[in-house]
């Protein structure tokens, strides 16, 4: 089994930070949510899972957009007490051939009701 290594856009990690105050123990729930990530990438071949309600796939990316995103909608956050339908979602894409992670954003349905497919996009140009 390959190592899946883990990069960070440095707009999710200040976006992580500024919602430590809504969920005083995302850094915990977050290092859970990439486990459990890189377990079901593993045990899918090395491939994002998207025939479940976890994670979904971005669509209507600009086409210099080589590698797929995706949308994890399942994040739990233990003070919330809502379970994994706690209204954080989090975007990233993952290269299969180099088997790298990056995390793009991170951001709360309840304020922004879908990705910033432009973040995406400028990745990519």
């Amino acid at each position: 089994m390959s190592q899946i290594d883990v990069e960070y856009h440095k707009k999710f990690l200040k976006e992580k930070d500024k919602f430590e105050r809504i969920c005083p123990s995302i850094e915990k729930d977050f290092e859970i949510f990439l486990k459990t990530l890189k377990t079901d990438i593993i045990y899918n071949n090395y491939n994002v899972p998207t025939n479940n309600k976890k994670y979904y796939q971005i669509v209507g990316l600009d086409k210099k957009v080589y590698l797929p995103a995706f949308v994890a909608k399942a994040f739990y956050c233990e003070k919330m007490n809502k379970g994994s339908k706690s209204g954080f979602r989090i975007t990233f894409i993952y290269d299969p051939s180099e088997n790298v992670l990056y995390f793009v954003e991170f951001y709360f349905k309840g304020k922004k009701e879908i990705e910033d497919k432009g973040r995406i996009n400028h990745l990519f140009k």
